[in-house]
């Protein structure tokens, strides 16, 4: 129950007036309001405000989270009984997860408490989940955004149970926790973390960080840099060794997220594996874009892109510009080794691309992620611009 309806205003004031001068301790203010430490200090402040203000003889406490109910719309209200009634053996929507699509998709800002009260009082009721062991051991956060940003893979049968299971690889910025990456993929492989990397560092630009566990895709055997450790190297980007999986603790939660929220979100809104998953992903970005602009963080608390933009204004980012020496695009494709034939034309998957070299010169033959390709006469050199004897990338012929 709301404090000024419980207890007297005058009681309110004079505690918080002499937990402020030090006559009580913080523990006996708690105990003689019947609040927590949070509160307590959100009180502290208030009543600071006031006082600074000239008004501390008439401050009365504020509202708090409390039992203040949210208007429902009659939209919202059918909405939340589709996402957290029974339905068969479909998973029904987290209290936190429905809270979220209430601001997603009607603009409705609550939490997960204001839901949870509303489905009790209309006769809905999920269990309470088993209390999870501690995904991780707490190490310090960085201070800059692009600093360092967190990479892992989980797989999981996120259209449900029976269905296909599908690998969604997840980048985080230390510092904002804002996700720069998250999609699912088919398999967990070379070409997928290519794309991943494609798409974030050109929409974030080139952190000095990526903190990965210790798989064959980051680190061979004999130290040597991986197929993806050579790309990342060529734009100066560092791989940074997790000692333990409990070490990425940041990124394994938010893999407990989309696991408990995707299953359920694509169930309940029809999503079955006939779905094309560049459709999956578009849902994806949806709710990623949306939990990283508008739901506060519990650690830091405010949303992941406030927390961004708050360290860029403070001049606290490490990241760096994607370089215009025409290797971007070539760089982020699967390179191999061939030879033009006749007529200067390169065999390519039973088509010719045509060249002006002559018959017999090695070249190289880079398959970009989207599907096109080009013929490339030298390898990635910081010192010169690659000379390109074919492509039908529209990228590469605009670079």
């Amino acid at each position: 129950m709301q404090l000024s309806k419980r207890l007297g205003v005058a009681h309110v004031r004079d505690t918080v007036k002499q937990f402020v001068a030090g006559s009580v301790t913080r523990e006996q203010a708690m105990e003689s309001l019947q609040i927590g430490q949070s509160r307590l200090y959100d009180l502290r402040a208030s009543y600071l405000a006031a006082r600074a203000a000239g008004g501390a003889d008439t401050w009365v406490p504020g509202l708090s989270g409390g039992n203040h109910k949210p208007s429902w719309t009659d939209g919202e209200q059918r909405f939340l009984r589709r996402v957290l009634s029974p339905c068969g053996e479909v998973r029904r929507y987290s209290y936190a997860f429905a809270a979220s699509e209430l601001g997603r998709l009607f603009g409705h800002s609550v939490d997960r408490g204001q839901v949870r009260h509303w489905a009790i009082e209309h006769g809905i009721k999920i269990a309470v989940p088993k209390p999870r062991p501690l995904a991780h051991v707490r190490r310090w956060q960085r201070k800059a955004v692009g600093e360092l940003w967190q990479l892992d893979a989980t797989p999981d049968r996120f259209l449900g149970r029976g269905r296909p299971v599908y690998q969604l690889l997840d980048m985080l910025d230390d510092c904002s926790r804002v996700q720069v990456g998250c999609r699912l993929y088919d398999s967990e492989c070379v070409r997928s973390y290519m794309d991943l990397f494609y798409r974030s560092f050109s929409r974030y630009g080139l952190p000095l960080e990526i903190y990965v566990d210790k798989a064959g895709f980051f680190r061979s055997e004999s130290g040597e840099l991986t197929q993806l450790g050579k790309r990342l190297k060529f734009f100066d980007v560092s791989f940074v060794f997790a000692n333990s999986p409990e070490s990425k603790g940041k990124i394994e939660r938010v893999h407990l997220v989309w696991q408990d929220r995707l299953p359920a979100y694509f169930e309940r809104e029809g999503i079955g594996p006939d779905t094309p998953i560049s459709a999956l992903n578009e849902h994806v970005a949806s709710l990623v874009d949306y939990r990283n602009g508008f739901e506060v963080h519990r650690e830091i608390g405010m949303a992941p892109d406030e927390a961004w933009d708050k360290a860029v204004r403070e001049g606290r980012s490490k990241l760096r510009p994607i370089p215009q020496d025409g290797w971007w695009e070539l760089v982020w494709s699967e390179w191999s080794r061939t030879t033009v034939g006749l007529r200067g034309r390169v065999p390519v998957d039973g088509r010719f691309c045509p060249t002006e070299c002559a018959n017999g010169t090695r070249v190289w033959l880079c398959r970009h992620i989207d599907g096109t390709v080009s013929v490339v006469l030298n390898k990635p050199d910081h010192g010169v611009r690659p000379v390109i004897l074919f492509s039908n990338n529209p990228r590469v012929r605009k670079s």
